[in-house]
């Protein structure tokens, strides 16, 4: 009898770690997936634009999203009670400049999220004028202007609980897509003219810049997380990630001319059918909400304490939204890999990782256990 108590307890027990995992795992997934995800533009410019072999460097896509979420869970898992600035003085200490507190790594959280704002700014102009062709550029600018002004003064919080929503929904919508994208007729090896050398640097720089876009996140999960629960959930995230991304360089190879679209996942989706298009629709425009409410948050607290910092935020969003959606997905987001680079390298440092960490044999300095 006790022995069967017993067993019952430890399944209990492995039930809810397995919950633990899988839950913290989708609300990481949620923080990774933008707009630029969701549209399939991300997925392009650093894939499937290379043809089918961009299918070789999955398993090094797979590797980077593994170790990269994983040093980071262990940084959160050995400093529990910080926010984002104090992270950032962890890893790099303040210095005083013209007398004002300079730290490196607010500087790249700061051009991040103005990047990633501005990324969001053009992808609902790029999302609106996808689903409605007939309104002119002028009333769905001033559209995503009002916007912009709502998500400033909402509550994040209120806005982040549509991830759980999302992140499910944008798995079978890409999944339904693949689906009604196969034509035997139209495959390609070859969507664009490009160098495959590029792939090995670009599948780690995007596996950098997407771990750095949800770095807090990621950070805060690792607090109530053992080592192997690091580990599972980061197994998870690479796994349905990098399934997700082969599922999207398929949906290329199959229709190349997706390539010349803004926001090609949203033209095959109405190529599926009316009501499932804007249901897709709709599902990007919940992504591009959520990641867009993340940055612009992120951002007032840097800008609270400066006078008129709604309107230098507001007006270097703009600006630089003009570099159209798709140029910053190709030009300026791999910027951001930089900084993530960088600063998972010195979170690396700071949680006293060794290179076997995701050995059993790794070292046991995360003291983090339940």
């Amino acid at each position: 009898m006790l022995i069967a108590i017993k067993i019952i307890f430890q399944l209990s027990l492995s039930y809810h770690s397995m919950m633990e995992v899988i839950k913290i795992a989708f609300i990481i997934i949620g923080a990774k997936i933008g707009a630029g995800f969701a549209s399939g533009k991300e997925i392009f410019e650093y894939f499937a634009k290379y043809g089918i072999n961009s299918l070789l460097f999955i398993p090094l896509l797979f590797v980077s999203f593994f170790i990269f979420t994983y040093i980071l869970l262990s940084f959160g898992g050995k400093n529990k009670k910080y926010n984002l600035k104090q992270y950032n003085v962890i890893l790099a200490n303040n210095n005083k400049i013209f007398g004002k507190t300079f730290n490196i790594f607010n500087l790249f959280m700061i051009i991040t999220f103005f990047i990633l704002s501005s990324a969001m700014f053009s992808g609902l102009i790029s999302l609106f004028q996808t689903y409605l062709p007939s309104i002119p550029k002028l009333p769905i600018y001033l559209s995503v202007l009002f916007i912009t002004y709502i998500l400033i003064k909402t509550s994040f919080s209120a806005i982040s609980k549509i991830s759980y929503i999302i992140v499910p929904l944008i798995i079978i919508c890409i999944i339904i897509n693949m689906t009604f994208t196969i034509n035997p007729e139209n495959f390609t090896t070859s969507v664009g003219v490009a160098n495959v050398i590029n792939l090995a640097p670009l599948s780690i720089l995007y596996a950098s810049q997407n771990t750095f876009l949800a770095s807090f996140i990621i950070i805060k999960s690792g607090k109530d997380l053992n080592k192997k629960q690091m580990k599972q959930v980061s197994l998870l995230v690479s796994f349905i990630l990098c399934s997700l991304i082969i599922l999207g360089i398929i949906c290329f190879l199959f229709n190349p001319a997706l390539s010349h679209y803004d926001i090609p996942f949203a033209y095959i989706s109405k190529e599926v059918g009316i009501i499932f298009g804007y249901l897709f629709g709709f599902i990007i425009f919940g992504s591009i909400i959520t990641t867009y409410a993340t940055t612009l948050t992120s951002l007032k607290e840097y800008f609270k304490n400066l006078k008129f910092g709604f309107l230098i935020m507001l007006t270097i969003i703009c600006s630089l939204s003009l570099i159209n959606f798709s140029n910053i997905i190709e030009y300026l987001y791999p910027v951001i890999g930089v900084f993530g680079f960088i600063y998972i390298y010195k979170a690396f440092q700071k949680c006293d990782l060794s290179f076997n960490f995701f050995t059993r044999n790794s070292n046991n300095k995360i003291h983090n256990t339940r």
